[in-house]
Parts: C-alpha cells; structure tokens; sequence
C-alpha cells in the first residue's frame, strides 16, 4: 500500500525543466515565431527543454552582449554578424569551441557545406553556426515607377538623377528615406560604396590593417565614397534629418508608399509582407562609372548564433542551434523570415514569394560578396566609420577629414594589436 501511494505521488511530481537563454535581434517578428515553433517541435525528443528568449533592438544588443558575456550569467546561446564581431568573442574565450559538438550525430557540420562553416570559422575551428546570410537592396514601388515612367538605375549617375525626377514630380516626396539614428544604416551605404570605387581586392590590406603604416587607408578612394554619399544628400534623395530617423520609421514611408524608394535588407521582405505590402520589386547597388568595383558583387553578411563558453549546457545548447538548422526546420525558417538559409537542401519546398525568388536567385548569381564594415572592421575602426557617417551627413566633417579621422584611429589600432 505504501508503494502504490509512493507510485502515484512520484507521477504528480513535475519534471525539472531546462532552460535554455536565448538573445536575439528584434525587429523580426517572423524569428521569434521561427523559434517558438522549433522549441515545439524540439520537445518532441527533449521534453525537458525550456527557452527563454530575449529579444533587444540593434545597438542595445551590441552594448549589452559583451557585458552579459562576461558576467556571471550569460544567454546560453547568443545571435551574432560574422567576421571580427564573432570572432572577437572566440578569441577573448567567451564563445564556445563547437567544433567536437557539431560532429556529433545530428550536428550543424553534418547539415551545413564546408563553405557556410567557414563563416563562423577561426585556426579552422567552429566558433558559431550560421543560419543564414542577409543582403541588401534597393526596394522600390512598381506602380510608383511605372505611373512616372521610371525604371531603377545601374549606375550612380542614375541613382543621382532618379532621386532629382523623384523631386521633380513631387517636391514633398523624399525619394530614399535613410533612417540614420542608430548609426549603421549609412554604415550600409558606404559599404557598398567603398566595395564600388575602390573594389574588395583595394581594400582587404586596409580593412584587416595589414597595409603599411605610410599607406593605410589613404586611397583617395576612400574620401571619393564619402563624397558619393554627399552627392547623393545633395541631389535631393534623403530626409532633412536622417541622423534623427530610426531605421523603422524609414521603413514605414516606404511601407506606407510615401516614398517610393528604400535600401533594405533581405529581413525587411517579411515586415513589408506580413503588413500586407508586396507591391515592389528589387534592384541592385548601382556600379560607379569608373569604379574598380565589381559590379555583380551582393552586400552578403553570413549570421547565426554562437555558445557562450560559460554555458551550463553546452551540448544542450550544440544540439539546439543544430537543430535550427536541420533540413524542414531550415524550410521552415525562409518561410517565416524570408531568409536565405544556410541549409538550403530542401529550398524548392520553401514556395517563397516573387520577391524571395528573385533575390534567392540573385544572391546565387552574385560574383562576389561584400562583407559590412562594421561587423567587418576592428572595433575601433569600426566605431570611427560609424562615427564619422553621422558627420558627414551633418556637414560637421568633410569626406577627407572623415578619412583622416579614420586613419588616425586605424593607426593606434594598428599599433596595439601588433600588426605590422
């Protein structure tokens, strides 16, 4: 009798669950919906699992995270860019070594191509799992377009008299909403800028700080991009004030056909298409007459997520992040963000929209990828090129003072870090 009271309260006890912290980017309603749907369909095979997701906007989250990794209680798992942002995580030894984890049955490394890992790779060990890579385009109105008989640009000249006919045929209207209060938008911008006048090839040894003291970062085409963007400010094709427009209140005027033009990212599809707007199309970073650039070559930024090394669960945690990127859970996720995932070998069953297709395609298509400078470059010199877009935008630097600015900041990180 004992034993069969002692039999029925052991099945009223709960199971002790496991929770699993979780940080991400807001923005993207259709990831967090991604998630809980894998937590879900996770527990069929881990019924003790438990995730606890944080969501924070773009710069709150690159303050925050280095804090919280090196406190006492960081997320078990964190969203990272690749490039020196990740991989300044693995080498400060607050990101997890996965590598063992991964090869595992079930693993990232059985799921994803050598190439996608080498993303979140350092001395050939993984220190992250990429889930998918963003780009960025021009998204224009079709009807907008089309009513004014106007067609996108391929080259810069065109993106310049695009934005004065815009002006043209509504003084009020602005052509481009840049939404620059958090800094990286035009950050975006003179990305591609840089990668169209000077060409990846021109800009590695600086970009890595490689190049020779005496010639770090003095390329005139440096202060030539700078002065592509004042161009484009001159000719009409922002906002007064894009340093105090938030990137989300830039999306709306598009969202909302005020404007009729935006540079956006891949993620920004789901936002237009979950409100209901799917009547615009994509065109490409125009090429500059005379760049050195490569015209075909897409703004590509691989992402995913990363372990913290103070994890309570490390291979909880490898057998999640694994998880997110198995065959239907990977269908799944470019369903519901209209990413390009990483696993793509179930793509065809994804039924994406026109929109998803096309830069699907183009992404496939693409000659070469150009990685964003402030995931890309060293954390200081990245701050500098933040630093000095909100400058140039506001008149207080000049294309040139801005470069010299960055080259004097370029230089000490130089120094510090040995590289000569």
């Amino acid at each position: 009798m004992i034993g069969a009271v002692a039999a029925v309260g052991a099945l009223v006890v709960p199971a002790q669950s496991t929770e699993l912290k979780m940080w991400i980017l807001s923005g993207n309603p259709g990831n967090a919906q991604f998630l809980t749907e894998a937590e879900t369909e996770f527990q069929k095979t881990h019924p003790d699992f438990k995730l606890v997701l944080e969501q924070l906007p773009n710069e709150s989250y690159k303050t925050q995270l280095p804090v919280a990794l090196a406190g006492s209680a960081p997320p078990d798992v964190f969203f990272n860019w690749a490039g020196e942002y990740a991989a300044r995580f693995a080498k400060e030894g607050q990101a997890l070594d996965i590598t063992e984890l991964g090869a595992k049955p079930g693993g990232f490394k059985h799921s994803l191509s050598d190439a996608w890992q080498s993303s979140f790779e350092l001395k050939g060990r993984n220190f992250g799992v990429p889930t998918d890579a963003v780009s960025k385009y021009f998204f224009y109105d079709k009807e907008f377009f089309a009513k004014n008989n106007l067609t996108p640009p391929t080259t810069f000249n065109g993106l310049v008299k695009l934005c004065k006919s815009i002006r043209q045929i509504d003084p009020s209207m602005v052509p481009w909403p840049l939404g620059n209060s958090e800094r990286w938008i035009v950050n975006h911008v003179v990305t591609m800028l840089n990668e169209r006048v000077l060409g990846n090839a021109n800009t590695a040894a600086d970009y890595d700080l490689s190049a020779p003291a005496d010639q770090l970062f003095t390329n005139p085409g440096y202060v030539e991009a700078w002065q592509k963007l004042v161009d484009l400010q001159d000719a009409g094709c922002f906002q007064d004030a894009p340093n105090a427009t938030s990137p989300e209140a830039a999306d709306q005027m598009f969202l909302a056909q005020v404007s009729p033009m935006t540079f956006c990212g891949t993620w920004c599809a789901a936002t237009f298409d979950k409100d209901g707007y799917t009547g615009y199309s994509l065109f490409r970073f125009p090429s500059i007459e005379g760049g050195k650039g490569d015209p075909a070559a897409t703004f590509l930024v691989p992402q995913g997520y990363q372990i913290a090394a103070k994890s309570q669960h490390p291979e909880l945690a490898a057998e999640w992040v694994s998880f997110l990127v198995s065959n239907e859970q990977a269908v799944n996720y470019a369903k519901l963000t209209a990413a390009v995932p990483s696993n793509a070998a179930l793509i065809e069953q994804v039924g994406g929209t026109e929109q998803f297709n096309w830069f699907a395609k183009d992404i496939a298509q693409s000659t070469g990828s150009v990685m964003v400078l402030n995931v890309l470059l060293e954390s200081a010199v990245s701050e500098a090129y933040l630093d000095a877009g909100v400058e140039v935008l506001n008149r207080t630097k000049t294309p040139q003072q801005a470069m010299d600015y960055i080259r004097g900041i370029a230089l000490q990180s130089k120094a510090r870090l040995g590289r000569n």
